[in-house]
């Protein structure tokens, strides 16, 4: 993520615009991440049964994230947006420093 927020930001793009492209762009990631996953063999019964499970949740999480970029303003969408890559990326910083 980071390096993704880090380019797209300072486009400027519209707040609709920016939730859809990082949504499209993350899940054709992640659909692109399954041929190595199965490749080694880790998707197994059990993981997908967790998946099935946790996609009830996660299609919550959509609907309310659409609702949710749909009534901030933009300028508290981004300043949340940039809190939180800052957030992320000071989380990143200090596992790389914890882990020597």
């Amino acid at each position: 993520g980071p390096p993704y927020q880090v380019y797209v930001l300072p486009l400027r793009l519209d707040k609709m615009v920016y939730a859809g492209t990082t949504t499209v762009l993350f899940a054709y990631i992640n659909a692109v991440k399954l041929v190595p996953y199965w490749a080694l063999g880790q998707l197994s019964a059990a993981n997908l049964k967790v998946a099935a499970v946790l996609a009830i949740p996660a299609s919550l999480a959509v609907f309310a994230g659409v609702w949710l970029v749909r009534v901030l303003p933009t300028k508290l969408f981004y300043q949340l947006v940039i809190w939180a890559l800052l957030a992320i990326s000071a989380r990143l910083l200090w596992s790389a420093l914890l882990a020597g």
